[in-house]
């Protein structure tokens, strides 16, 4: 079986991990070398269905290698590939958004936000990826002293103790504030009032953790919507606690039940939503900021 049918007849529309150079798109192989060396490669696929997939037809839109000092992003565009270099220490943030269509990876440097789409039926090895960065992209500093931590332990969500005992089985990981959801009625002239009837806006709940290198959230996809819209989308953010120069609160000139809670990085910084009682105290605390 020559290369191009192989490629074929393995073809699915999700995250696959390269493995040797017969795993190679065609487009790619120019940078074979580069690949194999790496500690680890995946390819992403362009969003086509199985049944309209030909021989031939150039599959796949990206590789992602994960060497030594960086990762490498082989991005094709039109008929050339383009490669980008990023240095796991220029790396100041990771999210990771799982949703039941479409998953994403976002990687933050001072110069530019890295966009990764791909289908999420298959996570593993944008799973593997990911602890890769996340092992390499820490600088050598003490970590956070955990035992001194006064953890809160108020979650009222069934859905992120899931997800926290999925992701960081085994870890140590201490929970530092919980967001829990918050009504945004909206009154015309008057004053934002909290309200959680079935037709009413609600910021989502969001959690804040630790495991004393990073920083972790996790909050939904759609921090707000309306109580009767599903949403089954989950955003992962770490933050290596050394890039973590301040934690600001600014409030939404739009809506008095809405702050911005911004972590100030190096170069950017990254926000979320929270709502009108929580602080910022316990974080700048417990981060030394």
């Amino acid at each position: 079986m020559d290369a191009i049918q192989r490629e074929y007849e393995r073809f699915g529309p999700w995250v696959t991990s390269i493995e040797d150079v017969q795993d190679i798109p065609q487009q790619f192989l120019r940078y074979q070398e580069l690949i194999l060396k790496a500690e680890f490669a995946f390819k992403i696929p362009y969003n086509v269905e199985r049944r309209n997939v030909k021989p031939g037809m150039p599959l796949y839109h990206t590789v992602v290698a994960f060497s030594g000092a960086m990762i490498v992003l082989l991005q094709r565009t039109g008929k050339d590939v383009h490669a980008t270099e990023i240095p796991y220490t220029e790396i100041e943030y990771i999210q990771h958004v799982g949703n039941v269509l479409i998953g994403e990876i976002l990687l933050g440097t001072a110069e530019q936000i890295y966009v990764l789409n791909f289908n999420p039926v298959e996570t593993e090895p944008v799973e593997k990826g990911i602890g890769i960065i996340r092992r390499n992209y820490l600088q050598e500093r003490p970590p956070l002293n955990l035992e001194t931590l006064d953890e809160n332990q108020k979650i009222n969500s069934l859905f992120y103790e899931n997800l926290m005992a999925q992701q960081f089985k085994g870890q140590d990981v201490r929970v530092i504030e919980y967001q829990p959801p918050v009504g945004l009625k909206k009154n015309p002239g008057k004053a934002l009032e909290p309200n959680l009837p079935a037709q009413q806006p609600i910021l989502q709940d969001s959690i804040f953790l630790t495991n004393g290198n990073e920083l972790i959230s996790i909050n939904r996809k759609d921090e707000t919507k309306l109580p009767d819209k599903a949403d089954y989308g989950y955003r992962y953010t770490f933050i290596p606690v050394h890039n973590i120069l301040g934690v600001m609160l600014e409030p939404d000139d739009s809506n008095e039940l809405l702050q911005y809670l911004s972590f100030i990085l190096k170069e950017t910084k990254v926000v979320m939503l929270v709502g009108p009682e929580f602080s910022a105290q316990k974080l700048k605390s417990v981060l030394n900021v």
